[in-house]
């Protein structure tokens, strides 16, 4: 029995049991103590299996310090039984707190390229527990290393856990076949054993009206990919209907397979394909700048590309367009229009404080520079806020190392500030008690990617959550996607993961705005 006076639930138990003797993939909603389940399943396989290890893995370094802590907590662990490892310890350290310690914890990246360099073997890996488990898709670590313990321990046993499988069967069914998973262990808001535990959070999307002073830029924009869209669509690299973000950025490998496969005399019209592409997907994230995030952001963006020496022939070729130029000098005119969803920020962060002081509240966006002008605007109206992103260093943007994030969440636990203006480091897993209020500053179309982020709040007492909607744009397409994705994974959930109506491409929305692109259909793509 755990150590401390935190008592395990029914559920958690049960699932636990499960977890001890089977390969299981654990799909809990936010809140409901998936670390919990973690602990008492690392506990149950202990005692059957003597001097093994448990490995648990999270995407994120504050996500491995937080587990860290909460073994150390619940089972009362000494020093020297407890591994933290990171890419930041010495690789000699590591091969010798490796061999030592019986709980390690760490990021996939850091085992991965441990087991590859011959430092730590899996062999005596006891339980392999992956954390945030929907990421074992495609090639990341999770799925690699999955296969390595497999075949590397002599009594494995995985476990994953997730609070978002994702929208689709062939998805779960890729973590499942990833994690070779024998049982699913789910439960949703509404199951019996955890229902009483449950707080329910309200969800509101708030539009806001893009400044008319935009009109001439977001012409001049679309006219220049409208341009590039039309030729792919001629070289029949595009679909003439409907067309998503996703299909852009696909259409790439397209071309550079039959690049492979062409003459020379060919190639030329490939090439062409290729620079198309690659400036339609440089115009296009300028309008979702522009639209999504306002002028202030779009004109860091343009300068960068026009500061860049390595920009490649694509872009060097566009920035050389009298349009573009053109385009470049708007911006310029009008970057001190204000942006709306600003203000709208600084107006619900007040009234929210004004209704209880001590609030404490989490606004994420996808976007460092966004992270800096919201911040600023904040400060401007007496509100004190901190920033939470990665440590990978943009320009003229620093990252935060462990131990800069690690002070920030305690700062902000502990009340020294009221809103945590984060990026999307912040949406997996962390746990700050009795977050308030979440704002979207910008919809997500990927259905983990806003069901991690609303689960920062309503887990301790009821939350509310504001998603901010530019109209017209691509915004207001992502939110309907994404609720629609939540429902579809939900019934999946509820329905033991079993069946599910099929849901072709392109079905799940598509609500025409008045100003999407003349070719963008709304995308529903992760």
């Amino acid at each position: 029995m755990p150590q401390n006076s935190l008592l395990p639930r029914k559920y958690q138990e049960r699932i636990a049991e499960v977890a001890a003797s089977h390969n299981t993939l654990v799909v809990l909603p936010t809140g409901l103590g998936k670390t919990m389940i973690a602990v008492l399943t690392a506990k149950l396989r202990l005692e059957k299996v003597e001097s093994g290890k448990v490995v648990m893995m999270a995407p994120t370094r504050p996500l491995v310090l937080q587990h860290y802590n909460t073994f150390k907590s619940i089972l009362a662990l000494k020093d020297e039984d407890v591994f933290l490892m990171t890419g930041e310890t010495n690789p000699e350290e590591r091969r010798h707190l490796w061999r030592t310690a019986q709980f390690i914890f760490a990021t996939p990246q850091t085992v991965r390229n441990d087991v590859k360099a011959g430092r730590v073997e899996l062999t005596d890996v006891v339980l392999l527990i992956f954390d945030e488990a929907h990421r074992s898709v495609k090639e990341y670590s999770y799925a690699q290393l999955a296969k390595l313990y497999k075949d590397q321990a002599r009594a494995p046993l995985i476990m994953g856990l997730t609070a978002s499988p994702g929208g689709s069967k062939e998805k779960v069914n890729e973590i499942t076949r990833n994690l070779f998973i024998e049982k699913v262990e789910a439960r949703t808001e509404d199951d019996e054993d955890v229902r009483p535990y449950v707080e329910r959070t309200r969800l509101e999307g708030v539009k806001v009206s893009l400044p008319k002073e935009y009109d001439i830029l977001l012409r001049a924009i679309r006219e220049v990919y409208n341009e590039k869209i039309a030729r792919l669509v001629a070289g029949g690299f595009l679909p003439k209907t409907y067309l998503s973000k996703r299909m852009l950025l696909e259409s790439r490998s397209v071309m550079v397979s039959r690049l492979k496969t062409s003459s020379s005399a060919g190639k030329g019209y490939l090439y062409g394909a290729l620079i198309n592409q690659a400036q339609a997907v440089i115009i296009i994230h300028a309008i979702e700048l522009l639209e999504t995030q306002g002028i202030s952001v779009l004109q860091m963006y343009l300068s960068r590309l026009r500061e860049r020496p390595e920009q490649g022939r694509s872009a060097a070729a566009l920035l050389k367009d009298p349009r573009w130029l053109f385009i470049e000098e708007e911006a310029a005119r009008i970057r001190s229009v204000g942006y709306p969803k600003l203000d709208k920020v600084a107006e619900i962060v007040k009234q929210q404080l004004q209704s209880k002081g001590d609030s404490k509240i989490i606004v994420f966006t996808q976007y460092r520079d966004t992270i800096e002008t919201i911040t600023e605007r904040l400060a401007s109206v007496g509100i004190n806020s901190a920033r939470f992103v990665g440590q990978a260093k943009k320009i003229d943007n620093e990252g935060m190392d462990q131990r800069q994030q690690t002070e920030a969440l305690k700062k902000f636990s502990a009340g020294d500030f009221s809103v945590l203006v984060s990026s999307s480091i912040g949406e997996e897993g962390l746990h700050v008690p009795d977050v308030d209020l979440v704002i979207f500053y910008e919809a997500v179309p990927s259905e983990i990617r806003s069901i991690q982020r609303k689960g920062r709040t309503g887990r301790t007492m009821p939350g509310k959550v504001i998603i901010l909607l530019a109209e017209g744009t691509v915004d207001e397409s992502y939110y309907y996607s994404s609720l629609h994705r939540e429902k579809v994974m939900r019934g999946l959930i509820a329905s033991g993961m079993e069946k599910r109506r099929e849901v072709t491409p392109g079905e799940s929305v598509r609500r025409k705005t008045g100003t999407l692109l003349d070719y963008m259909q709304d995308d529903s793509g992760n």
